[in-house]
């Protein structure tokens, strides 16, 4: 049986927004934990340069709505794993 998280990732202390989420799509594409991206998928987005299309998504909706989400949450991750 599958377990699943759903994980709230947060801004790091002392960095932007766009490094926060370069670094958590950095270790998310680990390829020691991943088989070589095997087990990566994405949704409406290119794993590979994620952290720049959630940054671009975060400006244009704040261009749009004018109105900036309370908190530090920045994305959400969905892991899954597999008893061997």
């Amino acid at each position: 049986m599958a377990a699943t998280r759903l994980i709230a990732m947060h801004v790091n202390k002392g960095k932007t927004v766009a490094d926060s989420l370069r670094d958590r799509t950095t270790y998310v594409l680990n390829d020691e934990k991943t088989e070589m991206g095997e087990y990566v998928s994405s949704y409406a987005c290119n794993a590979e340069i994620a952290d720049l299309e959630f940054a671009q998504s975060k400006q244009e909706y704040f261009r749009i709505t004018g109105r900036k989400p309370k908190g530090d949450i920045i994305a959400y991750q969905i892991r899954q794993s597999f008893k061997p």
